[in-house]
C-alpha cells in the first residue's frame, strides 16, 4: 500500500513527533511525503535524515523559490496526482486543495486541531472531500461529531509513543526539595502560569519545592516576567528544550500538566513511563492519557481566562471551547485552579500515597500503550479505508 502523507515539519510538536516514530518504525520505501511548511525544523530534520520530502509550495524542492499564492493550491493539487498513493494522509491540518484527489483516499488525522478550525467555507469543503477520519483520542472523536458532524467513517487509534530510553528500575521515593517538573512549548495556552502560582502557593505552605519549566516557545518571557513578580527567585528554573528526555523525567518528582486544552498528552504518557505520576486537568483527552486516582490527580477545570489574567497578568488566548469528557459536551475554555493544584501535590506526597502513585505509573502505559499496537492499529485502519467502497 503506497501512503502518501501531507504535513507540517516546521516545528516538533505531538503530532510531529508521532509521525517521525510511525515514519522511522515503518521500515519499508511506502511511505511518501509533501511538507507545507517553507522549512523542516531542525529538531525534525536531525530525525529523518535519509527521507526524501517534498516541499508543496516550491517550484524546485531543492530551492527555497516558492510559486506565487494564487497557484499554490493546484501546485499541491498536481503534487498529490502525481504521487499515486492508495492512501493519502493529511496530518491535522487543512490544506488548500483545489479538488478531491483523481486517485486513493483521502483521509484526515485529527491530533487536535479541529478544536481550532473555524466552521468556514474552506474547512467544510475539505472536510467534505474526505473518505475517513483518524482520531488521536476519542475526546478528537467527539469534538469532530459534535462540531461537525462528518458522513464519512471516523476511527480511533489511540495515542502512543515508544517506549523512552533510560527509564530507571529502582523504585522512586520523594526528595528535597520535591522537584515538580513541566515540559511543554512555552505558549500560554499551556497554563505554565498555574504552575508558577502553584509553586508560590506550595512555598507559602511551609513545603521544600522546586519547579523546572522545560521547553521553549515565545511566551517564555513573559512567564519569566511573570516568575519575577511572584518572587520565586531560585525556586524556578527554565530549562529550555530537552535533547534528552530521560535526564528530565528521572530528576522529577511530580509532573504538571496544567493546558486549557489538550486532546491527548503525549509528554503525560511519556512522564507515566518514568514513574512520575501526573496532575493533569480533567478537559479533552487527558484522562484517556492518565487514569486518574491510579496513576495521577485529575482536576475539573474551575478558573475562566479572565480571572486567570487577574492574577497573573498573562492573557491566553483561546477563544474556542473544550470537551469535557465528564458531561460529554463542548464547554467554555477554563483553567485548573492553583489551590486545587497545591492540594493534589499535598496529597501525592503524602505517606505511602507517592510510592503507590509512583509504581502505577509505570504500569499503565506499558500495559496500555504499546507503541506495536499503534502501528498495527493505524495500518489497519489504513487498510480498512483503502477497501472501503
Amino acid at each position: 500500500m503506497k501512503k502518501l502523507h501531507i504535513i507540517n515539519l516546521g516545528k516538533m510538536g505531538g503530532v510531529e513527533r508521532l509521525f517521525l516514530q510511525y515514519l522511522n518504525d515503518a521500515g519499508d520505501d511506502s511511505n511518501e511525503i509533501i511538507c507545507v511548511s517553507r522549512e523542516i525544523g531542525p529538531e525534525i530534520a536531525r530525525q529523518m535524515p535519509q527521507q526524501k520530502v517534498t516541499f508543496a509550495t516550491r517550484l524546485i524542492d531543492k530551492l527555497p523559490l516558492r510559486c506565487p499564492q494564487f497557484l499554490r493550491k493546484y501546485l499541491l493539487q498536481w503534487k498529490v496526482n502525481r504521487a499515486n498513493a492508495d492512501v493519502i494522509i493529511v496530518w491535522d491540518l487543512i490544506p488548500g486543495l483545489a479538488a478531491k484527489p483523481q486517485r486513493g483516499k483521502l483521509l484526515y488525522y485529527d491530533h487536535g486541531c479541529s478544536w481550532r478550525y473555524a466552521k468556514n467555507t474552506k474547512t467544510l469543503r475539505f472536510l467534505s472531500m474526505l473518505d475517513g477520519v483518524i482520531s488521536a483520542s476519542y475526546a478528537s472523536k467527539r469534538v469532530m461529531e459534535l462540531r461537525f458532524n462528518l458522513p464519512c467513517p471516523h476511527k480511533v487509534v489511540i495515542n502512543r509513543i515508544k517506549t523512552p530510553d533510560g527509564i530507571s528500575t529502582t523504585p522512586r521515593h520523594l526528595r528535597s526539595p520535591i522537584r515538580l517538573g513541566t515540559a511543554s512549548r512555552l505558549v500560554t495556552l499551556k497554563g505554565i502560569s498555574v504552575g508558577l502560582l502553584t509553586l508560590k502557593e506550595l512555598l507559602a505552605r511551609g513545603h521544600d519545592v522546586v519547579l523546572e519549566i522545560a521547553g521553549k516557545g515565545p511566551d517564555r518571557a513573559e512567564f519569566e516576567a511573570l516568575a519575577e513578580r511572584l518572587q520565586l527567585g531560585d525556586r524556578v528554573t527554565f530549562s529550555g528544550f530537552q535533547h534528552n528526555v530521560a535526564d528530565f523525567f528521572n530528576r522529577t518528582d511530580i509532573y504538571l500538566s496544567t493546558p486549557i486544552t489538550e486532546p491527548f498528552g503525549l509528554s503525560c504518557m511519556e512522564s507515566l513511563y518514568f514513574g512520575v505520576p501526573v496532575i493533569f486537568p480533567m478537559v479533552d483527552g487527558q484522562p484517556e492519557a492518565v487514569k486518574e486516582g491510579v496513576c495521577g490527580i485529575g482536576i475539573v477545570p474551575s478558573v475562566s481566562i479572565e480571572q486567570h489574567q487577574t492574577l497573573t497578568g498573562i492573557e491566553v488566548d483561546f477563544p474556542h471551547q473544550v470537551y469535557d469528557p465528564l458531561a460529554d459536551a463542548l464547554v467554555s475554555a477554563k483553567l485548573i485552579s492553583h489551590t486545587d493544584c497545591a492540594d493534589a501535590v499535598e496529597k501525592l506526597i503524602a505517606e505511602k500515597n507517592y510510592e503507590s502513585y509512583s509504581r502505577n505509573a509505570q504500569k499503565f502505559p506499558l500495559e496500555n500503550f504499546s507503541f506495536a499496537v499503534f502501528q498495527d492499529e493505524f495500518n489497519n485502519t489504513l487498510e480498512y479505508y483503502k477497501n472501503e467502497k
